[in-house]
């Protein structure tokens, strides 16, 4: 590997390990002062902006990202976002948030919501807008940047919730609201600004290249609102069937399963550009990059396992304790998801972006069912099951896919080798150049 990818992988991974400390502190504050109940209706507000946005703009993201890896002007890239991601997430949404109200009106998730709804209008926008910004500054091989604009993500709601708070205790909630409002509007202008000190940004409209863009974005669209789907899905079910308490124990759950996707973002964040662009090499690194992933995952779940009891009860409280048995569920699903983060990027750079999305299209259908079965009989369990047998049926099938491509062994993918071990002392031994 070069000193460029381990200089970015060092920094990749200091940058995710301090986000997880400042979510892991807002998820503690949240938790303890909120409650349960108030907790999942935070928890269900602040997921239905990105299913919303994936279901207007998911294949979007993914298109911008892989012009702006091929140098496609990133002024011309912006006006898609604001255009075709933007402008129809908004329309989407007013029209969901009115349909929810008039027709909707006796359905548990309108009544938890009432007028919070009308927040969607703000902040659905803003995210589509956020994760574009965020896909260019990765996408062009702005890693600095990205990580810089994660940490801001984790950051600005943690200190604002805790001035909000400290000046209204009697609306807690409110002041969760807001602050995680102005956190996305903060990583927003703070990515538009990054982004026009690195290129021109004037904002542009060429008709020739909407063709092969709009191509591209219609194949991984699917796959994009799929994925979401399956992530988040369950909070929907759970909101639904079992009531705002149980939501906020399973977004508990959630939360201590999600420290441990610090491995294959890390990974992922410095490699998307190579990913996408299947450089020479890529038969070799994406493989390692596997079985790296794969080897900590595997121990961090099983250490996981030990002490999750402990860290739920200890970090948010003993009326969390019924999260513990969902973090269970939850963790072999996570371990097919670090593998799946990686795969997606490379298939997606062998221009399989419709073939990607077929399969999380058969997962996320295979979630949905089984979120209508297990969930009425297990509850938040059943909720954790599903996502778990879901990422590990759409992993299995990217990495058959991925072995049939490039001719990898399956083995080769699986854990750590032998061969492996002297490489990598070099590599941590080398100084960066």
């Amino acid at each position: 590997m070069s000193s460029s990818y381990r200089r970015h992988l060092v920094l990749s991974m200091g940058t995710k390990l301090a986000m997880i400390t400042l979510r892991l502190l807002r998820n503690v504050l949240l938790a303890r002062i909120l409650g349960p109940s108030e907790r999942g209706l935070f928890a269900l507000l602040s997921t239905l902006p990105d299913l919303i946005s994936a279901a207007t703009s998911g294949g979007l993201n993914t298109a911008v990202g892989f012009q702006a890896a091929k140098q496609r002007p990133m002024g011309l890239l912006l006006t898609q976002v604001l255009v075709y991601g933007c402008a129809l997430a908004l329309l989407l949404t007013l029209i969901c948030v009115f349909l929810m109200r008039e027709f909707g009106a006796q359905l548990e998730i309108t009544l938890q919501l009432g007028v919070l709804a009308w927040l969607l209008l703000l902040a659905v926008p803003m995210t589509v807008l956020k994760s574009g910004l965020l896909t260019l500054h990765n996408a062009s091989g702005g890693v600095g940047a990205f990580n810089a604009l994660r940490l801001a993500e984790s950051l600005a709601p943690l200190l604002l919730f805790l001035g909000l708070y400290w000046m209204w205790r009697e609306q807690a909630l409110e002041a969760a609201l807001i602050s995680w409002l102005a956190g996305i509007a903060l990583v927003v202008v703070l990515g538009l600004w990054w982004l026009r000190r690195q290129h021109p940004i004037g904002l542009c409209w060429d008709r020739s290249g909407q063709r092969e863009l709009l191509s591209y974005s219609a194949k991984s669209h699917p796959d994009l609102l799929f994925q979401q789907l399956i992530l988040r899905s369950d909070y929907l079910f759970i909101g639904a069937m079992l009531g705002s308490t149980a939501l906020g124990h399973y977004a508990m759950a959630s939360a201590a399963a999600e420290l441990l996707l610090i491995v294959p973002e890390a990974v992922t964040t410095p490699l998307m550009k190579r990913l996408l662009q299947q450089d020479a090499g890529m038969d070799k690194i994406t493989p390692l990059a596997l079985r790296l992933t794969a080897t900590v995952m595997l121990g961090a779940c099983l250490s996981m396992a030990l002490i999750g009891e402990w860290l739920i009860v200890t970090l948010f409280g003993a009326e969390y304790q019924p999260a513990y048995v969902a973090l269970l569920a939850l963790l072999p699903g996570l371990l097919g998801l670090c593998y799946a983060s990686i795969l997606r990027l490379d298939l997606l750079g062998k221009n399989r972006p419709g073939t990607v999305s077929l399969m999380m299209g058969g997962a996320a259908l295979l979630s949905l069912v089984l979120n209508l079965v297990l969930i009425p009989r297990w509850g938040i369990v059943g909720a954790a099951a599903a996502s778990s047998v879901a990422y590990l049926a759409v992993t299995i099938a990217m990495l058959v896919l991925y072995c049939r491509l490039s001719g990898v062994p399956l083995l080769h993918t699986l854990i750590i080798l032998p061969s492996d071990l002297i490489p990598l002392r070099q590599m941590l031994q080398r100084r960066p150049a």
